[in-house]
């Protein structure tokens, strides 16, 4: 079984087609590691002696950190008002800068006063809106947490777009593995063989899991260690509301940036296994490998442009629980919390079970219909 297991390993990634793809993703995850991880768009401006000083890159990081470790914690109303006053720039370093004072907070001070300015807090002139946590935030401004959060927020940004990429190429690489075989009449060879209808259809479907199941470890390994190695463990506790990038600011209960990350790990990996199912039965029941990538690759991609957002809910979820819209997290996000009797949990748990039930579903009918398949 190893041998036949490697075998279809091999035969999966030798294609120049799949080498091309792999490697554009490579290309992919390094711009998108180095325009927002390392060191991403680290970008500091102050005032020191009535100059603006601008920082970049990896010397700003370890800046942020220190500026936002002196307010990391609850957020209160004396809290944001203390930030902008205090990273507030004065107006004659703006003119003297030939920048227009009253656009203030549409330039970069540094991580703290940026997320506070997306927020709402702070007026076109930079100065403090009088806008309370309370309104910005409602019932949830007590369970705040402001801190650095860089690092977390734009390493899942990152992982987000590189996994959808990576949803497109597994799709390129598993659809063959059994179309392939009607195309070039093998079919018939296989499973005449002695181990055809068992141990070499199993072998298909095991080797095409495995190169899903450790291209995404690979991915998710490579992007976090980049991640821990500039940024640090920092902002793990923080909430995702009071991210820089507003991404997550409509998340509608209490959720900090390690849990985001444990959940977005769910949704992508249960979202790659799901596909991955999906293109099997696709290319067990189709006639020939180009139509069996071209329907999996219209599965996988059409749901990313229907209008979710216009059904109800209760429908919309089901929606968003397909492998690329619930990849893509944002939406999936945005859900209350789900009750079953006294057990609330958040909306992104339903991809468990889902997940195992369609990789069951998947495994067995990919398998029967290639097994069972006429031989010519």
């Amino acid at each position: 079984m190893r041998q036949l297991i490697e075998f279809e390993i091999k035969k999966m990634l030798r294609k120049p087609l799949v080498w091309a793809a792999l490697l554009g993703l490579v290309s992919f995850i390094a711009i998108m590691e180095y325009s927002w991880v390392v060191p991403g768009y680290a970008d500091i401006q102050m005032a020191e002696n009535g100059q603006k000083v601008t920082i970049k890159g990896f010397e700003a990081i370890p800046v942020d950190k220190e500026i936002c470790a002196s307010y990391h914690g609850s957020v209160t109303d004396e809290k944001v008002r203390t930030i902008v006053e205090t990273y507030d720039i004065p107006d004659s370093v703006w003119e003297a800068n030939d920048i227009d004072p009253n656009r203030e907070y549409h330039y970069v001070h540094n991580l703290v006063y940026n997320i506070l300015s997306s927020n709402g807090f702070v007026n076109p002139d930079g100065s403090y809106s009088g806008q309370t946590v309370e309104e910005a935030f409602g019932d949830m401004a007590p369970e705040l947490i402001l801190g650095y959060s860089t690092g977390w927020e734009c390493t899942i940004y990152a992982l987000l777009y590189s996994f959808l990429l990576w949803g497109c190429i597994v799709t390129v690489i598993v659809s063959p593995v059994f179309s392939e075989e009607y195309t070039i009449h093998m079919d018939a060879l296989i499973l005449t063989g002695i181990h055809g209808r068992k141990k070499c259809t199993l072998a298909k479907i095991i080797s095409a899991f495995f190169i899903t199941i450790a291209g995404s470890l690979l991915l998710l390994g490579i992007c976090t260690s980049l991640m821990l190695t500039v940024h640090g463990t920092a902002g793990w506790d923080c909430s995702v509301q009071l991210g820089e990038l507003g991404y997550y600011d409509r998340v509608p209960y209490s959720l900090n940036w390690l849990q985001a990350y444990g959940f977005a790990c769910i949704a992508w990996f249960g979202g790659m296994l799901v596909l991955t199912s999906i293109v099997l039965v696709v290319s067990a029941l189709g006639k020939s490998s180009f139509s069996a990538l071209v329907i999996s690759f219209v599965i996988y991609a059409i749901p990313m442009f229907l209008p979710w957002n216009i059904l109800p809910d209760s429908v919309a979820l089901w929606g968003y629980l397909l492998p690329i819209t619930q990849m893509q997290l944002l939406k999936l996000f945005e859900f209350d919390l789900l009750k079953i009797g006294s057990i609330t949990f958040p909306p992104v748990y339903l991809a468990v079970p889902i997940t195992v039930i369609v990789l069951i579903v998947g495994i067995l009918w990919s398998k029967k219909s290639f097994s069972q398949h006429q031989v010519v």
